[in-house]
């Protein structure tokens, strides 16, 4: 199939365009910036000189009318992740909205069967709810400028999917593996902290770890047309704080003590720091919504990726130490920090 990607030079668009690469499939990219091709796919052994290329932005409708002709399916992954304060905050709402209607409506109007866009279990988080699916609402209480325009982004897919439009929804939770060059998973910098400071920060919490590899390969064996729409988990694995703790002393032949602090700690250090961030800008891993999901996760129901799409997801234990290798090569994290993973 002849498929455009949208994000394809960022992390989990750079690992999907080698899994359809590997399938068989040929893909277009739309991309605004040329140099990072060699930079993220070029790492992972593509030929980027061979790669077929859409310049433009996912907000520019032309640009997008243009990149989608002739193809069969689409993939959208570009997203803009924000900061907090109101300026930023309303673009980047305002750019995964624009970009995703954009984008799916192109691809709607030329007649591409599927049409795959690529959520996070964010837009969907409830923590009343004991397990997380993919007919939930969307989650309207988001309070992140990221997480709300999934949210939005969300509401306008499903009315689409409900007139019967061949959308295919995937809901990852935290996106670890191997580095594409520079680019990371969201659990990254989770990880640097804590082997750079030697242990597991609270007791109370878990995360989602679905390796990017895996997702990869979700989005590809969606790449079935004639199926209607359709939405899959791809949360991954649910481990709490006490198993990744027994995972990194594993991986690092480190100590790494788990602190027996509780998860209500957090929350109120990230209701905190967002107050902060909105006086004064500042990146920072503890968010209110960061919080939450870390203190009150939850497990996902991944049933349809197996049962329908035929996918088994690799080990736990393998994503976490290749992303601990990839932070050793680039330099984020010492080899002593490392430990038995460095090698």
């Amino acid at each position: 199939m002849r498929v455009l990607v949208t994000g394809g030079t960022g992390y989990v668009g750079a690992y999907t365009v080698k899994a359809l690469l590997d399938a068989g499939h040929t893909p277009r990219l739309l991309v605004r910036n040329r140099g990072r091709l060699a930079t993220t796919i070029g790492t992972l052994g593509v030929d980027v000189a061979s790669l077929e290329i859409a310049e433009g932005d996912m907000t520019d409708s032309d640009a997008v009318t243009r990149a989608v002709k002739g193809m069969d399916a689409v993939i959208h992954c570009a997203a803009v992740v924000g900061a907090l304060d109101k300026s930023n905050a309303e673009a980047t709402i305002d750019s995964n909205v624009t970009g995703t209607e954009n984008v799916i409506g192109a691809a709607i109007a030329e007649g591409c069967d599927p049409v795959i866009h690529t959520s996070s279990i964010a837009a969907l988080y409830d923590p009343r709810e004991p397990l997380l699916h993919s007919d939930l609402p969307p989650a309207t209480h988001a309070t992140s400028p990221y997480t709300k325009s999934k949210a939005i982004c969300e509401a306008y897919v499903r009315d689409l999917q409900a007139e019967g439009k061949p959308i295919v929804t995937v809901y990852p939770g935290g996106v670890g593996g191997p580095p594409a060059g520079e680019a990371y998973g969201d659990m990254a910098e989770g990880f640097i902290s804590m082997l750079k400071n030697g242990f597991v920060p609270l007791s109370g919490g878990a995360i989602t770890v679905i390796d990017v590899r895996d997702l990869a390969t979700v989005m590809v064996a969606a790449l079935t047309p004639g199926k209607g729409p359709r939405r899959y988990m791809v949360g991954g694995d649910m481990i709490d704080m006490h198993d990744l703790g027994t995972m990194l002393r594993k991986s690092t032949g480190r100590r790494m003590p788990v602190l027996p602090l509780p998860g209500i700690l957090f929350r109120t250090l990230g209701r905190v720091v967002d107050l902060a961030r909105r006086i004064v800008p500042f990146e920072s891993i503890f968010t209110a919504e960061a919080m939450d999901l870390l203190t009150l996760a939850r497990p996902t129901d991944d049933s349809a990726v197996h049962d329908e799409l035929g996918v088994t997801y690799r080990p736990t234990a393998e994503t976490i130490d290749e992303v601990i290798r990839g932070l050793v090569r680039n330099g984020h994290v010492t080899a002593s920090q490392a430990g038995k993973a460095a090698s």
